[in-house]
């Protein structure tokens, strides 16, 4: 057999060995140590990462921002995202009649839907995709789609749909799993005949669209935050990272804002409890010395694009807005720091300083460049937990740095760490399928080609029931691994062997991503963050050395991942 040629890993062991030799005595010693660290540790180590897509120079960037829901306040799943189902639910049946006694009998299951997927509001579907929008899992309602059903609605088809405009919806955010989870309860209530009297005339989608309104009302009556304002500590995960995070993003000599939807009121609730575990009339304004700018209700993704919006100071004290006749600012008579600051903002100046952050609503993205000082959206670092309302638009439009934060990472991480072998032993699978697939072709080819048809046949026919099950053993294998991330959607990050498409969206949109907001404060503020190598396929060592496997193996799918 020759000799295989020198692959990539041999390449950086070898360069990894002449690095070690040129260091230093006491790097040496230090690199050592470094290459000791215990497994565990190790583990910890990949679980509280920041991952890079894009490299990034901390040195360049002026001023880290950051969203607060779901990023600098986590919310609790089996009570915050419980309490919004049960409020929505009792909104389908006081505002738009559903039936009680359907409604009644739903319960439901925090950790069922994941981020990622997308809504067929037309057909009742729910999807997960591959980076190239391949619908590689399908759902009607909790049932899977079959195979055919699938390839025929999504796949093989001369109109294939783009997964985008009215009829479909992406769950990109946190806060759709429970609205998703309930669209296929209606789903499953309406195919078995529940009432047909009054599902016979309703559509997919139109039960869709009243279960958003029907989260919108949720949030618009208050009757969500203001069971979070009673108690928070029920709904909301106490961090006591943050703090040190945000204080020693400002000792270092950058600038900190705060970017949110949520109003003032609800963000002073939030805010309180995450950084000083006040509650109720505890309350203090304490929180705004981390900050150097606070703006809330600033309507992302529209505060990227429209730079014609008016901003709005908060008096922090009332909760009024100071400047409201059309816009113009109102300057109490005799304030000479309100004018002052007013001024400054009007020409462009920067406003922030020593003391608290000054607290705005509405605004855009010109205006907050404006307080900071800075000229270009590339000197700013925005962390957010929305791929589309946080990261995508801020990054596209006005060129901002951004980093996602991908709570479901830890899992994610978690799995992979504890199955490390397994994805070896599938892609070696999956070569040796794709080989033996080769070789049906070759020989059902030169069947055809060559008189010699009976040991053609034979050697055919061998060939065929060992990429059969070759087959059957990677896709068992693949279902195995991919459920012990998730028992119905996988792998958060792939789809079969191909990344996700929240995957792509992530290394798309997001220069870096992590688990936790907290994670950042393990890197010093300098620390210059360095993308990995693209390769491409032809860059691989992909040559798969298959003198030793075992064919007989494949008549055990599980044996040839363990």
């Amino acid at each position: 057999m020759k000799e295989r040629t020198m692959g990539r890993n041999d390449v950086r062991e070898r360069a990894s060995a002449t690095h070690v030799s040129n260091l230093s005595a006491a790097a040496a010693r230090e690199l050592k140590h470094w290459s000791a660290t215990s497994e565990a540790e190790r583990n910890d180590q990949a679980a509280t990462k920041v991952f890079c897509n894009r490299s990034l120079n901390m040195k360049r960037i002026d001023a880290i921002g950051f969203d607060m829901d779901y990023t600098l306040a986590m919310y609790k799943p089996e009570t915050f995202e419980m309490m919004s189902y049960e409020e929505t639910v009792k909104k389908l049946g006081s505002e738009y009649g559903y039936p009680s006694e359907v409604l009644r009998e739903f319960t439901f299951d925090p950790h069922y839907m994941v981020r990622g997927l997308v809504v067929d509001k037309k057909r009742g579907n729910i999807l997960k995709m591959d980076r190239h929008n391949y619908v590689k899992v399908a759902y009607h309602g909790f049932s899977a789609l079959a195979t055919d059903e699938r390839l025929a609605t999504y796949c093989e088809t001369s109109n294939r749909p783009s997964f985008d405009g009215p009829a479909f919806s992406a769950l990109d955010t946190l806060f759709s799993m429970g609205e998703a989870y309930l669209f296929s309860q209606l789903v499953e209530a309406k195919d078995l005949g529940k009432f047909s009297d009054f599902f016979d005339g309703k559509s997919y989608m139109q039960m869709y669209d009243e279960i958003r309104a029907a989260v919108d009302l949720c949030h618009r009556d208050g009757s969500l935050k203001q069971a979070v304002a009673e108690n928070p500590e029920r709904y909301i995960a106490k961090d006591d990272g943050l703090v040190p995070l945000l204080k020693g993003l400002r000792a270092s000599g950058k600038q900190v804002f705060l970017l949110t939807n949520s109003l003032w009121d609800y963000s002073n609730v939030v805010m309180n409890y995450i950084i000083d575990g006040h509650v109720g009339d505890a309350k203090t304004l304490d929180w705004l010395n981390l900050f150097d700018v606070v703006i809330t209700g600033s309507s992302k993704p529209g505060f990227f694009a429209n730079d014609s919006s008016t901003i709005f100071e908060v008096d922090t004290k009332t909760g009024h807005l100071r400047n409201t006749d059309n816009g113009a600012p109102l300057t109490p008579i005799g304030s000479v720091q309100d004018v002052t600051h007013k001024r400054a903002l009007a020409r462009g100046l920067s406003v922030v300083g020593a003391g608290p952050a000054r607290v705005y609503q509405g605004g855009s993205y010109t205006h907050l460049h404006a307080m900071l000082g800075i000229e270009f959206g590339s000197r700013l670092l925005y962390v957010g937990d929305h791929i589309y309302g946080d990261i995508l638009r801020a990054k596209k439009q006005i060129d901002w740095r951004t980093m996602l934060i991908v709570p479901e990472l830890a899992h994610e991480i978690e799995i992979l760490e504890a199955n490390k072998e397994k994805p070896h032993a599938l892609r070696r699978l999956r070569t040796l399928r794709d080989a033996l697939d080769d070789q049906v072709a070759r020989h059902s080819w030169l069947a055809e080609q060559t008189d010699d048809s009976a040991k053609n046949k034979a050697e055919l026919q061998r060939a065929q029931q060992l990429s059969d099950a070759a087959r059957t053993a990677h896709r068992e294998g693949m279902r195995a691994y991919h459920r012990e991330f998730h028992y119905v959607w996988g792998q958060l990050m792939k789809a079969g062997s191909q990344n996700s498409r929240f995957a792509f969206q992530v290394e798309r949109y997001a220069c870096l991503y992590t688990s936790h907001v907290r994670n950042l404060w393990g890197y010093s503020p300098q620390k210059v963050f360095r993308a990995a190598s693209d390769y491409a396929p032809h860059d691989l060592d992909t040559d798969e050395d298959f003198h030793d496997f075992d064919a007989a193996a494949l008549t055990d799918p599980a044996s040839t991942i363990e």
